[in-house]
């Protein structure tokens, strides 16, 4: 008996744990009727990308396994695996003859950002078969969250409540479970056509140093010139971009000095003394703190000095956090070894 009512203890407090979890809102979505064809025609004559959303800051995902799956029909798979095969027109659906409620999928990342909601090959097959609208989110069989969808194609965008100071060694294993749908207009199958992580931008409202001036992001792209810097030496050269992206972050955190402010996410670099190039999710590790508030007055930021052409150390005094739909670009590729200059913030290549 004894035993008995631990269990129950034991469930019980898991229950309330359950219901007590966070409610995040997925951004974004592009409507009902995306063209995903004609998406990646575009794509490919714009960047010179593969196909339907280059991403060379995509750390991609592994897939694991599904609690169940459509049966193939004809040359059609609905395989978990089209999840991370960055074709939006293929997709995982879910093989119960229901809703699939409590249904779910398991991939192995270092974390996920975004999810391209139902069966995206057209708007007709979007429309006719089901969507998710709740998933119960599990890291490591642990529940963090809850994620609500919007009810649209195209990319969706969020930001996990977990910690950012990612282990690239020991991926966690996540479990996205269905907990609610929006139903489709002839068929109950539930589907979802692709999951992903990206990291490592800037907000487009920063510029980049060049010889010529600061560079906004309107002006950026391919074969423009920017300034990288040797740290070690304060050599400066002139260099090309080789790669650019733009993307979507819903939360971004302003890092401020006394002269100097940029909007980033939580793990794109930037120089610190006696560190060298950290994110601040890092830095909170090093720091032994969850409160970005420990880091004000007691860090040293890297910063270049347009006038004196030279870096100097500036105190970090101010981290705020942002939350919304942002847009956001990171350079990926430059033609020469070496750091570049960001709102003056000297940063690096995320690798």
């Amino acid at each position: 008996m004894r035993n008995l009512l631990l269990a129950l203890g034991i469930l019980t407090s898991l229950s309330a744990f359950s219901q007590n979890i966070k409610t995040i809102y997925a951004k974004g979505g592009d409507g009902r009727n995306v063209n995903w064809p004609a998406i990646k025609i575009q794509e490919e004559k714009d960047k010179e990308g593969p196909g339907f959303f280059y991403n060379p800051c995509s750390q991609g995902i592994e897939t694991k396994r599904a609690s169940s799956t459509l049966a193939a029909q004809g040359s059609k798979s609905y395989s978990i695996t089209n999840l991370g095969d960055y074709n939006p027109m293929t997709a995982w659906v879910e093989g119960k003859s229901d809703y699939g409620i409590g249904e779910y999928f398991e991939i192995k990342s270092l974390d996920i950002t975004s999810i391209h909601n139902g069966y995206q090959s057209s708007p007709s097959n979007w429309r006719n078969n089901s969507r998710v609208k709740k998933f119960k989110i599990y890291k490591d069989n642990y529940p963090i969250c809850y994620l609500v969808l919007t009810d649209e194609m195209g990319g969706q965008y969020f930001d996990l409540p977990i910690n950012k100071d990612y282990d690239f060694d020991n991926p966690s294993t996540f479990r996205f479970e269905i907990v609610e749908v929006y139903p489709g207009d002839k068929w109950s199958d539930v589907a979802i056509s692709e999951v992903d992580f990206s990291g490592c931008c800037f907000s487009t409202n920063t510029t980049i140093y060049s010889d010529n001036g600061q560079i906004g992001f309107d002006e950026l792209g391919t074969h423009a010139q920017i300034t990288t810097i040797d740290i070690n030496t304060n050599e400066t050269q002139e260099a090309e971009i080789v790669k650019l992206n733009s993307q979507i972050h819903t939360k971004l955190y302003q890092i401020s000095t006394g002269t100097k402010s940029i909007d980033i996410t939580v793990n794109h670099p930037i120089y610190v003394k006696n560190v060298g190039f950290v994110s601040i999710a890092r830095l909170q590790t090093i720091f032994k703190t969850n409160n970005f508030a420990d880091l004000i007055n007691h860090v040293e930021v890297l910063t270049y000095n347009s006038e004196t052409k030279a870096t100097e150390y500036e105190t970090l005094t101010g981290i705020t956090e942002k939350e919304g739909r942002f847009e956001t670009f990171t350079i990926s590729e430059v033609s020469s070894v070496g750091a570049y200059i960001a709102n003056g913030f000297i940063t690096a290549i995320y690798k």
